[in-house]
């Protein structure tokens, strides 16, 4: 059997735009109509292992469209019966249970799927099913704080950390979940007392978890608030970055965990074949290869932390709360 086509299209600003990586296009059949189609807002798009092995064993084209999950969203919305999409792989449980509310996800039952992704990180509709865990928690100095300084959520609000924080915009969609699953879990109060004690501290305000990140290493600021792997990816190019995660509330719910999931796409004219393919990207060798291309976790195992998992529904439909909160307490 000849390999089949993996094609990587990135979309932007509407437009597809065709991509040229190296080692992404396989080889072709010629049958664009024998093609699975995913849309993935994951940063590697189509360049990792398991989607290729998927194309080799099925026997099937497989074309994969990148671009970010609001573009993707808006897309799929925006084609409604006539999407040639069949699976959409997205980032942040919200834009999940924006897809879902959306109508854009067709439920599945499948019992290998059931049994390979824990229950709090698939839709009991059996819409969406998680893909890999990130979590966002506190960063510190190792120059400068300790690893007992700071060690829950709440901390961050401490005085002593007066003009030494560092935080993402308040319009970053993990910042904006975050919130969105505070007020589902602690309720409007305790959120808001949080979020203004941090406030009070005045945070640096940047524009990434990188550049938060590097500000701590700097020495701008001592502590902050980013997803686990972009620490990751800076101490895989410099082992010794003086940066290092606490992982938050492990006396309490444990560290806010979010994740990347995928569901069928509504309407697709391969559903037996996007069920495969979901079922096969869970799968313990695939999920290796998924979280150490972006230092990521399992969904299949523990992660090495007391992890609190988003409450999709609850935050979900909390997000545009969670957006007038912070632009109360004054998080731009």
């Amino acid at each position: 059997m000849s390999r089949r086509a993996l094609l990587l299209i990135l979309i932007a600003s509407g437009t597809l735009i065709v991509a040229a990586f190296v080692g992404v296009v396989l080889a072709t059949s010629g049958s664009s109509d024998e093609e699975l189609v995913v849309y993935s807002a994951r940063s590697h798009y189509g360049e990792e292992q398991p989607f290729e092995d998927f194309a080799d064993r099925a026997g099937t084209d497989l074309r994969v469209r990148g671009g970010s999950a609001s573009e993707l969203y808006e897309r799929l919305k925006s084609e409604g019966d006539d999407t040639p999409a069949d699976v959409l792989i997205t980032v942040d449980a919200a834009n999940l249970w924006r897809a879902k509310q959306a109508g854009l996800l067709e439920p599945l039952t499948s019992r290998r799927l059931e049994s390979a992704v824990p229950a709090d990180l698939r839709d009991p509709d059996g819409t969406w099913f998680g893909l890999t865990l990130r979590a966002r928690t506190i960063m510190r100095s190792t120059e400068r704080v300790g690893p007992r300084q700071v060690t829950t959520y709440e901390g961050l609000g401490d005085p002593r950390w007066r003009g030494r924080v560092c935080l993402r915009s308040g319009t970053s969609e993990y910042n904006v979940s975050f919130v969105a699953d505070r007020l589902a879990k602690d309720g409007r109060a305790a959120t808001e007392r949080m979020l203004r004690r941090w406030m009070a501290n005045d945070p640096e305000i940047l524009g990434s978890d990188t550049d938060v990140l590097q500000a701590i290493a700097d020495g701008d600021c001592d502590v902050g608030l980013a997803n686990h792997y972009y620490l990751e990816r800076e101490l895989e190019e410099e082992p010794g970055f003086p940066v290092a995660p606490v992982w938050a509330d492990q006396r309490g719910r444990g560290t806010h965990v979010n994740f990347s999931g995928l569901g069928v796409v509504r309407g697709s004219d391969r559903a037996a074949d996007a069920r495969a393919l979901i079922e096969f990207l869970v799968q313990p060798r695939q999920q290796r290869v998924f979280a150490a291309n972006n230092h990521e976790f399992s969904v299949r195992g523990a992660p090495g932390f007391k992890r609190d998992p988003i409450d999709v529904d609850g935050a979900g439909s909390r997000l545009d709360d969670a957006l007038r909160l912070m632009d109360e307490v004054g998080w731009d």
